[in-house]
């Protein structure tokens, strides 16, 4: 195996402007990638962008596919035979069908001090776009240039995937109906019912989505260009509710308000209907990988100064939950708390959303990343060995 391979990326989303090269050494390609960027752009001040973002934006703007383990290009073709996953997956049937029997797991093996995180699935190649809807988790795996939407009970069991995606999502939300994903190289909006293969686009010729919301009647995406869309569920023409200056990666939807959070450090408040207001309200910003909204604010992890921070409603004023955090990567939420993964020191925590002491919730993780909260428990991706976990939340760590 060679000891480099070369990644073109670009510092926008524009086909055309300042390509970088990137040597990323295959024994740390990640860090390399962050590392290098940084170093190509630390003269540049609106270039706080997220290794997550940086990642992806690679994927859409040059054909390559950023793995876990190594970079690969998703164009070149696997060798006769070669299974690009080979975890010994059950393959879904044609048109769905009914969850798995629930096999429970037990990841909640009590100690004197509190219950320990376990292995929900494992093996699981470069998982991303974890989310959780009904009675199962999902998660998306890719390699080379295989996607495979993938799935497992809430209780554990067999792990179940399809074959019907044709490319890496950049985002993923959820109802009861099934999965909508933002397809951004197949510039589509694509829709996929729980537990079947039948994926299909809601909204073609969408020009570059990126992150994508629901509310009960209608899906909303945001785009390369920095604009808001709004799209019926059931699929048709869709329309533009505001634009920003930059791309907008994040959005979260609350009281029939989005807010959208761009590659500049930008928030900005839209409200969900034609001709409504559309504003900045924060700026100088790094909203790691994504952020969340409630009824009282908006919150995300600052990786760049290392803190969880909040926006007020009612005040307008942004300030920091949480400083002196090891490396925050992504960030979620149930009524109470708000839950982070730390990178640089392997940990899982979460803080109350009023503000108070860090409660590390697991330790000595392989790199955790995306992580989605339920009634009872916290799922999270470990990217470094590709395992997605589980861990019992109603404690008082």
């Amino acid at each position: 195996m060679a000891d480099y391979i070369e990644l073109l990326c670009s510092k926008t989303f524009s086909r055309q402007v300042f390509p970088v090269t990137i040597l990323s050494s295959l024994e740390d390609p990640l860090r390399s990638l962050e590392t290098l960027f940084h170093l190509s752009t630390e003269n540049d001040d609106h270039m706080n962008i997220s290794l997550k973002a940086v990642s992806k934006i690679a994927l859409l703007s040059s054909g390559f596919a950023l793995a876990g383990a190594g970079c690969v290009a998703d164009n070149e073709p696997l060798r006769p035979g070669q299974d690009p996953f080979g975890n010994g997956d059950q393959v879904a049937e044609p048109g769905g069908g009914a969850p798995p029997p629930p096999i429970v797991v037990d990841p909640n093996v009590a100690t004197a001090d509190a219950p320990q995180p376990a292995v929900f699935a494992q093996d699981q190649v470069n998982p991303s776009n974890l989310i959780v809807s009904g009675d199962s988790i999902y998660w998306v795996e890719s390699a080379r240039n295989s996607v495979k939407l993938k799935w497992l009970h809430v209780d554990g069991g067999e792990t179940f995937h399809a074959t019907g995606l044709n490319s890496l999502p950049f985002s993923t939300a959820a109802d009861d109906a099934g999965l909508y994903f933002a397809a951004s190289s197949e510039q589509n909006i694509v829709f996929a019912p729980h537990l079947g293969l039948d994926a299909e686009p809601l909204h073609a010729s969408v020009t570059d989505p990126l992150a994508i919301a629901l509310t009960e009647d209608y899906a909303y995406w945001t785009a390369a260009n920095g604009c808001l869309f709004q799209g019926a569920k059931e699929g048709g023409p869709a329309v533009i509710l505001g634009c920003a200056p930059d791309a907008a990666t994040s959005l979260a939807l609350v009281n029939g308000v989005a807010y959208m959070a761009t590659t500049e450090g930008a928030l900005y408040r839209a409200e969900l209907e034609e001709g409504g207001a559309f504003d900045k309200i924060a700026s100088d910003e790094d909203f790691g990988n994504g952020l969340v909204a409630d009824a009282s604010g908006v919150y995300w992890v600052d990786s760049a100064n290392r803190q969880v921070r909040r926006y007020r409603h009612t005040s307008g004023v942004v300030s920091v939950l949480a400083g002196s955090q090891f490396s925050p990567i992504a960030v979620a939420q149930d009524r109470f708390y708000l839950y982070f993964s730390t990178q640089g020191d392997g940990a899982v925590k979460r803080i109350l959303k009023a503000g108070g002491a860090v409660e590390v919730m697991a330790e000595q993780q392989d790199e955790p990343g995306e992580l989605v909260v339920t009634d009872e428990f916290i799922y999270w991706i470990n990217e470094g060995d590709g395992s997605v976990m589980r861990l019992l939340k109603n404690y008082n760590y």
